[in-house]
């Protein structure tokens, strides 16, 4: 697997946000580039897209549309009006609100950008051209022919619905529509005099004149919202309502929730033929009703006649508007340069494309190696992966939004934050790839370790979800695992009570608090519902004080319990003795049972070795004395004159006995250390011990042809410990390094002070394959040579760690590969004079 190592994908990590880093950078400064020259085309006003173009190319055509409507349909080729003086009226009051009649009447079109229009109505035009109608179209221009679109413009920005609608009513009213382009969007033209008439304003600002003699319909929106509405009759203007309040077959208008209440308060019901109804549509039997309305404050007469509009016909209305040539002619320039300068920011940006894809490819490879370990040869999990997992699931969400909107809109306001300061360079493009960076930098870094998390299968054990439900699932058991020990342990729950009612210091402490629990309680009544607060104080610390003196006087009884474990541990295990009213009395029996079972065990067990020495020592004894008339008879017999293979007999016979002499001897010795009773300690250096084991082994060492090599770190290594045993410890590991290391190889042994032990070790390279534990090979009988071919009895390393133990020291045994290695570590009595430097 590529990327095994830590420190590889560290690298890996940091090419992938620099490769996506350069990318992010150059591609801000190449759009940065691109956007400058739109930009400073756009301040030229070149741009036919630009927001003021569209908005002054719609305003002219609302303008054209409006006059067209309202002017030109109703006047003559004399520019007289041909309506009713009244609809005059209203017609030049509404062109001049809408700003296209100035005071002297005439007509005024804001033309700010010099387009060229024509607008018609019937035979009457309006232009600021000499150019025919059929002359104006063309791909940039507005064709609206009768009535109806039949062109859109390129080279706006936005689309525009020019698709005005009018329409007149069934009682003398003109109804206008406009756009959001002139000052007002709706515009009333009234047929008949409106000097001294109630009004209302609609939704689109128009004020709208009715007549209170019943004779103006008005529209059901009106009423159905006084009727949804929940405003008070008092608001009502009282004396309009009190000039109906008499006429008969009138009915009134109200909400049905309201009628009793306003029936006996506020309305004069004297008159049989008045009613109270809550919808229009009830009203069958009288011609007039009356209406309330909350814009006005006031009650009006409503004719039964419905309001009616009619959809008015524009027809007759044709309208052309067109840029100038000059404004064509820069735009379609603009629009070459703008294709080649796309061509050119796609040739800029495709060098580019490579350098994030391998980024991008690094940032997956990263997804696909992270988590290994190389040491454990196996993904694990490492300290950042031990984070709750919602976190870096927040922190990739967050990055990403951040990423985005630092694209979307951040880029402009870091610019336009710093180009006040910064001239020369692009500082605000810098901070943005600087932050897309970081977000790449942490949402990679995230996913990298919720796929360590997944490949590891710990996503929901790291996770705080997952330590939730788990938490509740073990919950879940426990409460179950409860359930059945209270149902399957009532003897238990009876041995429990039992121990409470004897336990003097649980009993004394739940009476010790119910007593200041109650006494809290009669102080809290006998004060605060007198309002006597600072007595409440000093009540609650005194019941305090109290409880606090007769806990610490049960504490000091329970501190000799403590003291007694203490002793315990230390191996006093004799009794200790305390008063029957003490709270400790129960528990201090207790340990002194338990003082009593550990002495009884501790006897047996010393007995129990003592026995074993004995059995040890007479079967040794035993097995020596045939064992040396044995010996004794092969020397005699090999003196004797005998054939060869009688002497080859004699000599297999002599190299056995001696083999099971040492055997003997070993056990012996084993069994001896092993029951720690015949160590006699002294004060030796270990230095001097490991020096004179070489020496005496010379002799040995030189026979087997093998090469040791000591390096002894330390002048000094006072222990205490046994130096026969001790001995026979480095005795048996050099031995065992002799039998079993390959030939051509060298043995060390090394002595150091460390951390206040001498550590003496013996390494070897095994000549065999070692398949087997270190626990293993210190076991008795146990043998590296599984063939059983070589000299020893297996007991070597087993006495080694025996001696070692009995001296107060540890063994350890380190395999690694084919160099076996033996430590023997004992406690320093005294710092070594190099560690007192």
């Amino acid at each position: 697997m590529i990327l095994k190592k830590r420190l590889s994908r560290i690298i890996a990590f940091v090419i992938s946000c620099v490769l996506v880093g350069i990318c992010v950078f150059r591609g801000i400064f190449i759009i940065n580039a691109n956007m400058s020259e739109i930009e400073n085309r756009s301040d030229r006003g070149d741009l036919m897209e630009s927001f003021e173009y569209s908005h002054d190319m719609y305003r002219l055509f609302d303008q054209l549309w409006a006059v067209s409507s309202i002017y030109l349909k109703n006047t003559d080729s004399r520019n007289r009006f041909t309506c009713s003086k009244e609809y005059e009226k209203s017609a030049r009051q509404a062109l001049t609100e809408l700003g296209l009649m100035d005071k002297s009447g005439s007509i005024v079109i804001d033309d700010r950008r010099g387009f060229e229009y024509y607008a018609c109505c019937g035979d009457r035009v309006l232009t600021n051209t000499r150019k025919a109608p059929e002359e104006l179209k063309g791909d940039y221009s507005i064709a609206y022919v009768n009535g109806r679109q039949d062109n859109w413009p390129m080279g706006v920005k936005y689309g525009h619905s020019i698709e005005n609608r009018w329409y007149t009513t069934n009682y003398g009213m003109t109804y206008y529509i406009m756009s959001g382009y002139l000052p007002k969007s709706g515009a009333a033209l009234f047929d008949y005099d409106t000097e001294g008439l109630d009004s209302y304003t609609d939704e689109r600002g128009v004020r709208i004149y009715y007549k209170t003699d019943g004779s103006t319909p008005v529209p059901e929106s009106r009423y159905e919202n006084s009727y949804n509405d929940n405003t008070v009759l008092e608001n009502a203007d009282r004396e309009a309502f009190e000039q109906f309040s008499h006429d008969e077959d009138t009915k009134y208008i109200l909400p049905d929730e309201r009628y009793e209440h306003e029936e006996s308060e506020n309305i004069n019901t004297e008159n049989k033929n008045t009613a109270y109804v809550g919808n229009m549509s009830e009203v069958t039997d009288t011609d007039m009703y009356m209406f309330y309305d909350e814009d006005s404050g006031k009650w009006f007469k409503v004719s039964k006649n419905k309001f009616r509009k009619t959809d008015g016909d524009s027809s007759d209305i044709t309208i052309y508007i067109r840029p100038s040539d000059s404004l064509i002619a820069e735009y379609e320039q603009y629009t070459a340069q703008r294709g080649q300068a796309e061509q050119n920011f796609v040739h800029s940006v495709m060098p580019l494309v490579p350098v994030g894809i391998a980024g991008l490819i690094i940032g997956l490879l990263l997804l696909f190696c992270c988590g290994y370990d190389a040491r454990k040869k196996k993904f694990a999990l490492s300290m950042p992966d031990h984070i709750f997992a919602e976190l870096p699931v927040l922190f990739i969400i967050s990055a990403s939004m951040a990423a985005f909107l630092t694209a979307y809109e951040g880029i402009n306001e870091f610019r336009r934050v710093f180009d006040d300061y910064y001239k020369d360079i692009d500082m605000g493009g810098i901070i943005a790839g600087c932050a897309v960076t970081a977000c790449y930098a942490i949402g990679l870094g995230c996913l990298i370790t919720l796929s360590t998390r997944a490949k590891c299968r710990s996503l929901m054990k790291t996770s705080l979800t997952g330590r939730l439900l788990a938490l509740l699932w073990k919950g879940i058991r426990r409460t179950v695992s409860y359930i059945r020990g209270r149902l399957r342990s009532r003897s238990v729950r009876r041995i429990e009570r039992s121990a409470l009612k004897n336990d003097l210091f649980a009993r004394r402490f739940l009476i010790r608090t119910a007593i200041a629990v109650g006494a809290e309680l009669l102080v809290c009544m006998a004060t605060l519902t007198v309002g006597e607060f600072e007595a409440f104080i000093v009540g609650s610390l005194l019941v305090l004080i109290l409880y606090v003196i007769f806990s610490l006087r049960d504490h000091s009884d329970i501190a000799g319990i403590a003291k007694q474990i203490a002793d315990m541990n230390g191996g006093d295990y004799s009794p200790r003795e305390v008063p029957e009213r003490s709270p400790a009395y129960g528990m201090t029996n207790n340990l002194n049972n338990i003082s009593d079972g550990i002495r009884t065990a501790v006897d047996k067990q010393v007995q129990s070795e003592r026995m074993k020495i004995e059995l040890v020592t007479n079967v040794s004894h035993d097995l020596k004395t045939p064992l040396t008339s044995i010996i004794s008879y092969i020397d005699l017999l090999s003196a004797e004159e005998m054939s060869p293979a009688a002497r080859d007999y004699v000599t297999v016979i002599s190299q056995k006995s001696d083999r099971l002499k040492t055997m003997v001897s070993d056990l012996f010795d084993l069994a001896k250390a092993t029951s720690h009773t015949d160590v006699s300690s002294e004060q030796i250096d270990a230095v001097i011990l490991t020096q004179q084991v070489i020496g005496d082994m010379a002799d040995r060492i030189e026979q087997s042809g093998m090469e040791v090599r000591t390096a002894i770190e330390a002048e000094s290594a006072p222990i205490t410990a046994e130096g026969k045993k001790l001995y026979r410890v480095l005795q048996n590991l050099i031995d065992n390094a002799l039998k079993y290391s390959m030939a051509g190889t060298r043995i060390y042994v090394t002595l150091a002070n460390k951390d206040g032990y001498t550590d003496i070790a013996v390494k070897n390279i095994s000549a065999e394959e070692m398949d087997f534990t270190p626990e293993e090979i210190t076991e008795r009988f146990t043998r590296g040579d599984k063939s059983r071919t070589t000299e020893g009895n297996g007991l070597g390393l087993s006495i080694a760690k025996s001696f070692t133990e009995a001296c107060g020291g540890k063994f350890d045994i380190d395999i690694d590969g084919d160099m076996f290695t033996a430590h023997v570590r004992l406690p320093l009595t005294e710092q070594s004079s190099e560690e007192k430097k």
